[in-house]
Parts: structure tokens; C-alpha cells; sequence
């Protein structure tokens, strides 16, 4: 019996063979019917061959076979009904443009976060090195007035100190003169040596020097004196006036110096040859 069926199945003509044997009984070529069809004869026989994936979607070959009957004024339902049904449409794909859009904002998520780490680095650097550069202006005017204090006192006991070694050499010097003296009583005349002072207070007064700085704008200052001892350092405000005395020469680095009035030992100083908005570096007394 399925014997019986498969034979009658494989005996039954195709779409394309029905097409083909109305056009051959009509007498009409395959050119003269593809002319009025617009379709190429390689077409016209790729649809009697049943190559019909090879014409493109099923509509489209539907509607191929429908011009074709009507060209050979035959009917095209019963042709139609045995072509096979549309394949079901394939399901889409999972969309991905959400999985996409998560992972791109994580992605610019740790990139900003890397940006913002950098920037806060790099912030927090220049904060450690300012901080550890720069000192307060009270603190930096503070230590000046102490080392000026420490400076004082000690200029006001070198002479104390002074006056105590000249007055033992005094003390000396008449224990030998009442030595020759007495030596000497015998003789008509008493020959009373004294011996030259030498002040070291003035040799002392003489060595030192004293720079006065008027500011009439804000400007930072460095100075040095002779010893390679660190005299003054930091920025003064506008209207401040220092004043300091050290061994000479001084090694003077000031930021701005068309700002600062100088007198070294009650005699002005002339910075203006310097370059301005520029650290003006020298030595006082200037060299001529």
C-alpha cells in the first residue's frame, strides 16, 4: 500500500513541470515569455526546474508563477496550492544592546575611577611638596625675630666678656708694675711699663655688618652671612622692615628686588640692575 502512494507521489509533475508542459503546449519559448514577466530566461528556467531558492523568497516566487499563468491564460490556485507552505520565521536573537550598554558603562565606570585616582595623585603630591616647601609666614617671621634675639645677646655679652679680659690684664699689669716697683725702690727714679689695650670690642664691631630691608611689596628672601650661617628666610609682607648683622660678605637671593629697599651699614644699596620679575642673586657688600 505505501508502495502503491510513494509510486503515485513520484509520478505526480511538479510546479515547474506543470509550468513547463502548459508554456510548450501554448507553442510559446521560454524568451517570449520572459519578455512580458521581466524576468531573465535564466529565471523563467530555474522556475520550471523547481530551483526555486534560487529565485529568492517564496512571495516572490508566488507571485512569478501567478504572472506566468496568467501569461498562458491558465489557472494559477490549483499551481499555487501544491507549492509548499513559508518556512516559520527563525525567532531573533537575544538582543544584546543591554548587555552591551551594562558593559560599556562598567567599563567607562573604571576608567573614570582610574582618572579620578590619577588626579587625586597627582593633587595630593603637589599639596606634600608645597607643604614641605613652604613655611608660614608667622613661623618663618618668627624664627628671624629668635635668631635676631639669639644674635643680641650674644653681641651684648661679648663685650661684658671683653671688659672682664681687660680688666684681668689690668689686674696683671699693676701686679708687675708693684713687682718692678718694689724691685726698683732703691733706684731715684720708677720705671712704670704699661702695656697697649687692645680693644677686641671694636675689632668685633668692625668685623660685623648690618643690612636693613625695607619691603614695600611682598617678596621672598634668603641670606647667607660669611660663616655659611642661614640669617634670614621666608616671604615678607609688604611694610615689613628687617633688620639683621652677621660677618660679611652676605649671599642675598630676593624674589622680587625693584620691591625691597637695602642699606648696608647706613649706606644704600643699588639692586635696580637686576633683571626684574626674576630672583635677583648677590653678595653684599656688591662687588664693584
Amino acid at each position: 500500500m505505501n508502495e502503491e502512494n510513494t509510486q503515485t507521489q513520484s509520478e505526480q509533475p511538479t510546479v515547474g513541470q506543470i509550468l513547463k508542459n502548459h508554456r510548450e503546449q501554448a507553442n510559446v519559448s521560454i524568451a517570449t515569455i520572459a519578455a512580458p514577466l521581466k524576468l531573465s530566461e535564466l529565471q523563467i528556467k530555474r522556475l520550471e526546474n523547481d530551483e526555486f531558492a534560487l529565485l529568492g523568497p517564496i512571495t516572490f516566487v508566488k507571485g512569478y508563477i501567478k504572472n506566468y499563468c496568467r501569461e498562458l491564460k491558465v489557472d494559477s490556485a490549483p499551481i499555487l496550492a501544491m507549492m509548499p507552505a513559508p518556512p516559520e520565521p527563525t525567532k531573533p536573537a537575544n538582543m544584546q544592546s543591554f548587555s552591551r550598554r551594562t558593559e560599556k558603562e562598567a567599563s567607562d565606570s573604571r576608567l573614570m575611577f582610574f582618572s579620578y585616582l590619577i588626579l587625586a595623585i597627582v593633587i595630593g603630591s603637589s599639596a606634600l611638596w608645597f607643604w614641605q616647601n613652604a613655611t608660614p609666614i608667622e613661623e618663618q617671621t618668627s624664627k628671624i625675630n629668635v635668631a635676631n634675639s639669639i644674635m643680641s645677646e650674644r653681641q651684648a655679652a661679648q663685650p661684658s666678656i671683653l671688659q672682664q679680659q681687660q680688666q684681668a690684664e689690668i689686674n696683671d699689669e699693676s701686679l708687675l708694675e708693684s713687682k718692678d716697683t718694689l724691685e726698683t725702690s732703691t733706684s731715684s727714679e720708677a720705671v712704670t711699663e704699661t702695656a697697649p689695650i687692645t680693644s677686641n670690642n671694636e675689632s668685633q664691631e668692625d668685623a660685623s655688618s648690618t643690612i636693613v630691608m625695607n619691603f614695600n611689596g611682598e617678596s621672598w628672601v634668603e641670606i647667607y652671612d660669611g660663616e655659611g650661617e642661614k640669617i634670614a628666610f621666608g616671604v615678607k609682607k609688604a611694610g615689613y622692615i628687617m633688620t639683621i648683622s652677621g660677618t660679611p660678605p652676605f649671599s642675598v637671593v630676593l624674589g622680587k628686588h625693584d620691591a625691597v629697599d637695602i642699606t648696608l651699614n647706613g649706606e644704600p644699596v643699588d639692586v635696580s640692575a637686576f633683571p626684574k620679575n626674576r630672583l635677583a642673586k648677590f653678595t653684599l657688600p656688591l662687588a664693584e
